[in-house]
């Protein structure tokens, strides 16, 4: 409808800009990508898990691809699972988490690397309000504790003005 989602591939280097330039974290998307990638956590509309890994395993292949420190990365896994409500969880296939669970899992993979930026394309749909209140604490959480900005598209005006 109206660009929500657009807007956030074109800033997030998935879709490129017919014309004009995007510069997020002092990087030009189009000419640093990497950079700029590195500065940012994605959370899509659509799921992007690798289904054939345990939940574990997806968290920590996004967190070897951004670079977490090797020294910190068990304890960022451990508490970005546990954020979500899934370190329990965390050596179950994807493949067999329900629908809000790939979600949560969705959102632990993007704040293990603490982004500077938080995109999130209505993250919190088909969670149930004890989730979506535990996620949202976290992540104004984090806003505070590191300064992390927080770019968001939701139906819920509540979420929005709450997370505002």
């Amino acid at each position: 409808g109206a660009g929500k989602s657009t807007t956030i591939k074109m800033l997030t280097t998935v879709l490129k800009p017919t014309s004009g330039e995007i510069i997020i974290n002092g990087f030009n998307v189009l000419k640093e990508q990497d950079k700029a990638r590195a500065s940012f956590g994605i959370v899509f509309q659509d799921p992007s898990l690798d289904d054939e890994l345990t939940a574990y395993e997806n968290v920590v292949y996004h967190a070897v691809v951004y670079k977490v420190p090797k020294k910190e990365r068990a304890e960022r896994i451990q508490k970005a699972l546990e954020i979500v409500g899934l370190w329990d969880r965390r050596e179950d296939y994807v493949k067999n988490y329900s629908g809000g669970m790939k979600r949560r899992l969705e959102i632990a993979r993007a704040l293990v690397h603490y982004p500077k930026i938080l995109f999130l394309d209505e993250p919190t749909v088909g969670l149930d309000p004890q989730t979506r209140n535990s996620i949202w604490d976290h992540i104004k959480k984090l806003n505070k504790e590191r300064n992390m900005t927080i770019f968001l598209t939701t139906h819920y005006m509540e979420e929005a003005e709450a997370i505002a």
